[in-house]
């Protein structure tokens, strides 16, 4: 008998040193509207696992996803399952590919299990940052694919969507 392995990617967004926030908010706030849609379409009808931080810089649960938060002191709210553990979030979604979206502690635990990596990497530096991803080794990783994208009225940095694999 086969066993299926689902997928486990982690979807980031950080700058040119790796900076990913400040004051529980995105680098760059709302000034990448392409960077957000992006997340969106990759995102939507899969479960999405975070930390509480990430969780509550959100402010909701967000919808067509199950959402799952890693926390120790969060307790079960409507829309959000939360677990104590990464292994824990894994385990409640065994049967589907998982999305692994914040913040640094839960990146740097999912980072050793992950399949892949879907990042945005913002052609920026953000000197306010205080919260990092951790680096993208490439005896490990492989970039697979990489699609630039131009600033323009709506998006106020260059900003490339990357994708990596596990080597």
């Amino acid at each position: 008998m086969l066993l299926l392995r689902y997928m486990r990617t982690i979807v980031v967004a950080f700058d040119k040193k790796l900076g990913i926030g400040a004051n529980n908010d995105l680098l760059w706030l709302r000034d990448l509207p392409a960077d957000l849609k992006h997340f969106k379409e990759i995102t939507t009808g899969h479960p999405i696992i975070m930390g509480r931080n990430t969780y509550e810089s959100i402010g909701r649960p967000l919808p067509n996803r199950q959402n799952i938060v890693i926390s120790s002191t969060l307790a079960d709210t409507a829309g959000i399952d939360v677990v104590s553990s990464l292994d824990d979030a894994y385990e409640l979604v065994h049967d589907k590919d998982a999305f692994v979206i914040g913040g640094a502690r839960v990146y740097e635990e999912a980072i050793a299990s992950a399949d892949e990596i879907i990042a945005t990497e913002v052609d920026a530096t953000f000197e306010q940052a205080t919260v990092f991803f951790p680096a993208i080794d490439p005896v490990i990783w492989q970039e697979v694919s990489r699609e630039h994208h131009a600033r323009d009225e709506r998006n106020a940095y260059n900003f490339d969507f990357v994708r990596y694999t596990r080597r």
